[in-house]
């Protein structure tokens, strides 16, 4: 009897320690480059409002992680370059991180045929929603840049995920 106890109790061991040492470390949140992001998105809508002008700004998502975000000032076109990735926990997670060192991390979908992106945070209680719209690929902002205009303390807008300024 004592035989067969130890049997098993060496068996349930062998067992135990197998499964601890077989167990990964799974990421439940595995971080990717969404593919259906990569492409030239312009800003068309902050919360269902149409935006003009000096709101509008366009992120091009290379595919690799990195991206431009671009933003219009009058006739000039600033650049800044920032590094993406994404995230899946029921929801896609989109988090960016600017040249400036500024961070952004918001919820994101698309819509049916893939032809906007929403983008959404929330910011002092309240759901801010971005939405781009696909652009033309051939086209794109730095081509209106001037050199001069290339800065690294100009005021950059409404970056998606970003604090709105205070209305004074």
């Amino acid at each position: 009897m004592n035989k067969l106890l130890s049997q098993r109790i060496h068996i349930a061991m062998v067992v135990l320690i197998s499964m601890l040492t077989f167990t990964s470390c799974y990421e439940s949140y595995p971080s990717r480059y969404d593919r259906d992001l990569t492409g030239m998105w312009e800003l068309s809508h902050i919360n269902g409002y149409r935006v003009y002008d000096y709101e509008v700004n366009w992120l091009d998502f290379y595919g690799d992680g990195w991206g431009m975000y671009y933003f219009q000032d009058g006739p000039h076109t600033y650049e800044m370059s920032f590094e993406y990735y994404s995230t899946y926990d029921y929801d896609n997670w989109l988090n960016i991180h600017y040249s400036d060192g500024s961070y952004a991390e918001m919820l994101y979908w698309f819509s049916y045929n893939y032809s906007e992106l929403y983008l959404e945070w929330y910011e002092h209680g309240d759901r801010i929603t971005y939405t781009y719209q696909y652009c033309d690929p051939y086209w794109a902002p730095s081509a209106l840049k001037l050199p001069e205009t290339r800065s690294d303390d100009i005021n950059f807008g409404f970056r998606p995920g970003m604090k709105m300024p205070d209305k004074q």
